[in-house]
């Protein structure tokens, strides 16, 4: 087993809450109606394609890229194109595609595919290929690197509790998971580079079936690490299986490493038969009747796959407790005030989740958050500066390195909601690095 990394915590079992769904397949569900956001991932957002009244196909790209470094949107079903109009979205609201289903799934013409290093990266793009693990970066600027890439790292550690929509991946499409690894290594143009599967020790199953996929491939193996959170962060996973650091404001591929998630590599796969990336697992749990990893097509409402998990479970009915739903999961996603926005390429999970009312106390400086933090960082000192309105200790305090994992609110005794105040000290922090660079241009 591989070495860790820095900081991190070890969540028991039973506040994990996988047990609810890491048993079950995945199913596959397509609603009446899609809302697909055109922009799903950093930069611009698609200029849309289609228009009101259009047939469109499954497949067929409803968004085209409005920049050089963006990547289009398709839509997974067949039907009727009702609207192309303000909805709201990941980002805000934001300009939609709204289509009726036909529930006959007619096919678009398939992805032309060129098996060369320049071929796979167009592949990538005319796909819609981003990172599927939360980050949405279109994967084709990432490979395109002219760095010498020597190892490839294969996220599906999915350390986040209640997620198993990657577990199931793993353990249900294993050879596609693999094959698309391939497809992605050979984009990098080196033909040595090493190719390495993660995942978690506590995913038994998973683990097995990528390990039978991985022997018939060339310079492939199954990494098996540790049970911690937040295991699946790029620079954690690099730490954990390489023993490499990556230097505050320097990018894995200048140490010679690529990280792509495990539903990035199943899509590439689905790139390779003319596919384009139109849908995701996405793993229903928390106080629902029915939980489940449900297959959907992006544009799906989370209204209607609480709808088809059977809405909320009878207790949490019975309670008359309204609980808070989450796109994602508990530690790193997003509360959610409205279901009537759509699954995107990102979207992880849709939890049910009970309201946590906790008074917050002075901080005892027990320094727990310091020593749980995977960039090293002190969040308690940062949230004093948020408080006293100090950006620029904020700023000295490193608080940009923050990776937003939720660590140090998890082990505070005093219920401090550092994650939030140490997010919002990074942002800042960020946003002045952006507003410095540019005027010193």
């Amino acid at each position: 087993m591989k070495q860790g990394f820095s900081g991190g915590i070890s969540i028991p079992p039973a506040q994990e809450n996988k047990q609810m769904t890491s048993g079950l397949p995945v199913e596959g569900f397509a609603p009446d109606t899609l809302v697909i956001p055109l922009k799903q991932s950093p930069g611009a957002a698609c200029l849309p394609a289609v228009k009101a009244g259009d047939a469109v196909l499954a497949g067929q790209a409803v968004g085209t890229p409005a920049e050089e470094n963006g990547v289009p949107v398709h839509c997974g079903v067949s039907g009727t194109v009702l609207a192309v109009e303000d909805r709201p979205g990941p980002f805000g609201d934001a300009l939609s595609v709204v289509v009726v289903n036909d529930h006959r799934q007619t096919p678009a013409p398939p992805l032309t595919v060129s098996r060369n290093r320049q071929g796979l990266l167009m592949l990538m793009r005319q796909a819609g290929l981003i990172g599927m693990g939360g980050a949405g970066f279109p994967t084709f600027i990432k490979y395109q690197t002219e760095r010498h890439i020597t190892d490839l790292l294969i996220n599906g550690s999915e350390c986040e509790p209640y997620l198993t929509c990657d577990d199931r991946l793993m353990t249900f499409e294993a050879a596609r998971v693999a094959s698309g690894a391939a497809a992605l290594a050979e984009a990098t143009g080196n033909e040595q580079i090493r190719i390495h599967l993660c995942v978690e020790a506590n995913k038994n199953e998973a683990v097995t079936r990528m390990k039978e996929a991985a022997r018939s491939l060339r310079n492939m193996a199954v990494e098996v690490l540790p049970h911690r959170y937040p295991q699946g962060g790029e620079r954690q996973l690099i730490r954990a299986v390489l023993g490499r650091e990556i230097p505050a404001g320097r990018l894995p591929a200048d140490a010679g490493v690529l990280v792509s998630n495990v539903a990035t590599a199943a899509a590439m796969a689905d790139a390779l038969d003319g596919v384009p990336l139109t849908h995701r697992i996405v793993t229903v749990s928390g106080a629902v009747a029915r939980p489940a990893n449900i297959r959907v097509p992006v544009g799906t409402l989370f209204a209607d796959l609480l709808t088809h998990c059977g809405g909320l479970s009878a207790e949490a009915r019975a309670s008359g407790v309204k609980p808070l739903f989450v796109a994602g999961g508990p530690m790193t996603g997003k509360a959610l005030d409205n279901l009537q926005l759509p699954v995107i390429k990102t979207s992880s999970g849709l939890l049910a989740l009970p309201e946590r009312d906790i008074d917050e106390r002075n901080c005892i400086r027990c320094g727990g958050c310091a020593r749980v933090c995977p960039s090293r960082l002190m969040p308690f000192a940062i949230d004093a500066a948020v408080i006293a309105g100090e950006a620029e200790t904020c700023a000295d305090y490193r608080a940009d390195q923050c990776i937003a994992c939720g660590c140090c609110s998890w082990i505070c005794p005093a219920g401090r909601r550092l994650a939030t105040r140490v997010s919002m000290a990074r942002l800042g922090v960020r946003a002045r690095l952006r507003r410095d660079a540019a005027h010193a241009k």
